[in-house]
């Protein structure tokens, strides 16, 4: 069945706590395939609510001594959670622990219940109870709770005092909130330290986060060396705290304080030190090496910094600014770099300026008598290939200082951007348009190229018809120039207005429409026009069906009234979905109804704004499409692409352990459905078999994005995901970013090719995967080899360090070894065979009924609400917006 479910809704498996379960007893089976316990919902949250945590304790916000201090560190070295914290941030969280004090037979928590609070045993005793039974004693410096600082989980065990006990507790939204806050100001101070270094200047955001992921923090000691004169390095340093000492020999030369670097030449080149750099205090320096950032961005930082300059040289030149992405990478890839030291002749009086295109991205040129001629990102000569002159550098030009110039040579320009300029860019304007179409949106480049030979163009007259109102449709029009007003000659009404870069007229490509308005020159108008008969020769059958496909979906004019409920195909925490059917157009359709009074009771109101807006947001072939939403009095609706179809996990229960090209198959079709979602920053959060399903075709297709999120840096919430598949920036609180996606990504791979996940397989206590996923030892069965480096992917999808995971863009992580042989192009138009076809009864019969015997929609989903649990509401805040759900509106 398609809908999006959320996590809520899947299977739970008991969970055990890791103080408690040292002393349970029981056998251990080893599961097949098993469901891996979900993550509670994050609108399920108990932050906000009151207290279930030592109700009856005397809380006190008591100051702690040093004696106290040591005491709690010594019970937080057992627990991952705290040993992955600087110590900054672990003098952070003990100062914001409060006191408990308990009298005998308290009860600190109830087994089942769900807390919020982690706590360590100052004085006294305490029992767990595990079903009514005693199963362990804690004593001073135990701790119990440490699940409930990551996430609402059921409390495993029953805590109570056995005589006069106190507890220092710290409860989540402190704890996560502490780390938060730290966090945040230390990216902030470290982002700052960083691009405060010129040869980082030239980097992107994107770069930027990739590198502060790689930063390591070394602390050193008055007196010690960090570097030797005369070694050779490879080591950048950047003053956090304190100071260091320069000096050559004997002789010191200057001291380095809070923001100076030292080092900067090792990153670039195996460089020599120049200097001893000692630590004249307690110093703390961010270093980065040269060997982890070739590894981080799959190249070296000099050769980044080369395409990064061309980068900005060409997007500042209104030429090149016409160039599609495939050209301008070509562009790139075709330069050479020349350097230059102070003096050095660049340019020779007589050279032709049309031989070469020059790109100075370090430094300035000079005349002989010193005044500049062409400064950082200046390009020479482009005009002169463009236009292919004859002139001629009149002087001699000099370098200013270091010059480093990208030189492409005439014929290396054409060949980048394929042939004459005027008509490539042309081509280009065209194909950017055309690209805007959804229609369009799913051919190839050779399909594009078949395009463009066909494409007319047609100018127009002020005043001028081109086409009326109940015409047969038979083409499309682009405007290259121009406007033109639509009119209803039936009222003689302007409808709209249509300009320069857009157009009109798509749908006639492939249905048989008559034109549904008149289209009029408004002023002198020029159109490429694309003739059905044209289109439809460059389609094979397969793709023509997966346009009207497409097209359908992408069709929002339904009235609510018009949708006749088949049957019920999903039940979750907060709503029901329906499989549909319009009684017109016959198309079946996902309904999702959330009941208003959930809404409010969960305060789920941001959350749905949020996964409405994202999924507006998505259109693509591998990922399950919003049509519309609507709401009334009780409650709002999405109406959602219908996958027909099986959930992977049930999938791969059947297929047990993939051959390499299935695996090979999925892990593409993941990493093409999450290039979709992080170009538009949107971070998925829950991916797992679960959240895939494989439709009547056999593709996958991913649902729920009720934990996804649109961000651009970091994030810091605990959501959705089950444990097995969370990376570890997420489980320990410093902040996460969309790598956190590949992790999971890598998780499924192994899954996929070894039929178990890689951490915590057999584990069903959250906190046992959490604390091995932090420990990071991938280990491989046996029987796995590494033909063409797949343990070297593994490794790198499921390195600790998130910005080393990409290996440099997406574009490397899919020119891995592995993939070659995959298509990616035929993936999304759906033209490779696929590891699996769901077998699937028909519906036939029940849509037919359906259509015959229709009852109204609300009284069915009342009928499915009948037996919902409704929390009492939370009072709703000041400022609360009471027409919150005005966007849903059909």
């Amino acid at each position: 069945m398609g809908c999006c479910l959320h996590a809520s809704q899947k299977s739970k498996n008991p969970i055990i706590s890791k103080d408690v379960q040292q002393d349970a007893t029981g056998e251990k089976i080893k599961p097949s395939r098993k469901i891996k316990q979900s993550m509670p919902d994050p609108r399920l949250s108990s932050d906000g609510k009151e207290p279930t945590d030592a109700k009856f304790a005397i809380v006190q916000d008591k100051s702690k001594s040093k004696t106290d201090i040591s005491f709690i560190n010594a019970a937080l070295t057992k627990h991952f959670i705290f040993n992955s914290l600087s110590e900054e941030q672990r003098e952070s969280v003990i100062n914001h622990m409060k006191y408990y004090i308990l009298e005998p037979r308290e009860v600190v928590f109830e087994q089942n219940s769900v807390g919020s609070t982690f706590f360590v045993v100052a004085n006294g005793k305490l029992e767990v109870i595990i079903d009514e039974k005693r199963v362990n004693v804690l004593r001073p410096q135990d701790s119990f709770g440490e699940l409930a600082l990551i996430h609402d989980t059921p409390r495993s065990a029953t805590i109570r005092t056995i005589e006069n006990s106190s507890l220092w507790g710290v409860d989540r939204k402190t704890f996560r909130n502490t780390l938060e806050q730290i966090n945040a100001l230390n990216y902030a101070e470290n982002r700052g330290l960083i691009e405060s270094i010129p040869v980082f200047k030239i980097l992107n955001n994107s770069q930027i986060e990739s590198l502060i992921a790689s930063i390591s923090t070394n602390m050193y000691s008055p007196g010690q060396v960090i570097v030797n004169e005369g070694e050779t390095g490879d080591l950048l340093f950047i003053i956090k705290q304190g100071s260091v000492i320069c000096s050559q020999g004997d002789k010191d030369l200057k001291t380095l304080e809070k923001g100076d670097y030292f080092g900067e030449q090792a990153l670039l080149y195996n460089s020599v030190r120049t200097a001893t750099i000692t630590a004249g205090e307690n110093t703390k320096c961010l270093t980065i090496g040269r060997a982890e950032l070739t590894k981080l961005f799959g190249t070296s930082l000099q050769l980044i910094i080369h395409k990064n300059s061309q980068r900005i040289a060409f997007d500042k030149n209104h030429y090149l600014k016409k160039l599609t992405k495939t050209q301008f990478e070509k562009l790139l890839g075709c330069s050479e770099i020349k350097e230059y030291s102070e003096g050095g002749k660049c340019i020779s009086q007589g050279q032709r300026k049309s031989e070469n295109i020059i790109v100075l991205i370090k430094g300035e040129l000079q005349r002989a008598d010193g005044e500049i001629v062409y400064r950082v990102f200046d390009i020479a000569g482009l005009d002169e290939v463009i236009q292919a002159t004859d002139e001629v550098f009149e002087e001699d030009y000099y370098a200013k200082g270091d010059v480093n110039l990208a030189v492409i040579t005439n014929s290396g320009f054409f060949n980048a951007i394929g042939g004459d300029y005027l008509k490539v860019t042309s081509n280009n304007e065209a194909i950017k348009l055309l690209k805007k179409i959804p229609i369009f949106r799913y051919l190839n480049e050779e399909q594009f190229e078949s395009l463009i030979q066909v494409l007319r163009v047609e100018n127009f007259k002020s005043n001028e018809i081109i086409f009326s109102q109940n015409q047969p449709g038979e083409s499309l029009f682009l405007i290259k120039s121009g406007r033109v007003e639509v009119i209803d000659k039936e009222t003689n009404r302007v409808l709209r207005n249509i300009t320069k870069d857009d157009y009109f007229g798509e749908r006639s490509l492939l249905f048989d429409k008559f034109r549904s308005a008149t289209v009029q020159a408004k002023g002198e108008v020029s159109c490429w026009v694309l003739y059905k008969s044209d289109f439809l020769s460059i389609l094979d059958e397969n793709l023509k069906k997966l346009l009207l496909k497409r097209i359908e979906l992408q069709d929002d004019n339904l009235n609510f009234g018009d949708l006749h409920i088949v049957n019920q195909i999903g039940t979750g925490t907060f709503g029901n979905v329906f499989l549909v059917i319009h009684k017109q157009k016959k198309s079946l359709y996902a309904l999702k109804a959330v009941n208003k009074k959930k809404i409010r009771a969960y305060e789920m109101e941001d959350s749905l704004l949020l996964e409405r807006k994202i999924l507006l947001q998505i259109d693509h072939m591998l990922i399950s499409k919003l049509i519309k939403t609507f709401k009334d009095d009780k409650r709002v609706y999405f109406l959602l692409e219908y996958i027909r179809g099986m959930n992977l996990f049930d999938v791969l229960r059947k297929l047990d352990v993939l051959t390499v090209a299935d695996a090979k198959f999925y892990t593409a079709c993941i990493f093409l459905i999450l290039e979709h979602l992080h170009e538009r920053d949107i971070i998925y959060r829950d991916l797992h078999p679960m959240n895939i399903m494989i439709d009547d075709e056999g593709y996958p297709k991913l649902i729920d994005f009720g934990a996804a999120k649109i961000i651009r840096g970091r994030t810091y919430t605990i959501v959705g995901i089950p444990p097995h598949y969370m990376a570890p920036e997420i489980i320990t609180g410093h902040g996460y970013t969309l790598s956190a996606d590949y992790w999971s990504a890598g998780i499924m791979l192994y899954e996929f090719l070894y039929a178990a996940v890689p951490f915590g397989e057999e584990e069903n206590d959250p906190y046992m995967v959490y604390e091995m996923i932090q420990q990071g030892k991938l280990i491989f069965p046996p029987n796995a080899d590494n033909k063409d480096k797949i343990k070297d992917l593994l490794m790198q999808l499921l390195s600790k360090n998130p910005a080393a995971r990409l290996g440099g863009t997406l574009e490397n992580l899919k020119g891995h070894p592995w993939f070659i042989g995959i298509n990616w192009d035929k993936i999304v138009r759906r033209e490779l065979p696929t590891p699996y076809v769901p077998t699937l009864p028909s519906i036939i019969h029940d849509a037919e009924s359906a259509l015959k015997n229709h009852r109204p929609l609300d009284e069915i989903i009342s009928k499915a609400e009948k037996h919902d649990e409704i929390p009492k509401p939370r009072p709703a805040k000041e400022g609360f917006n009471t027409n919150w759900d005005e966007e849903f509106k059909g």
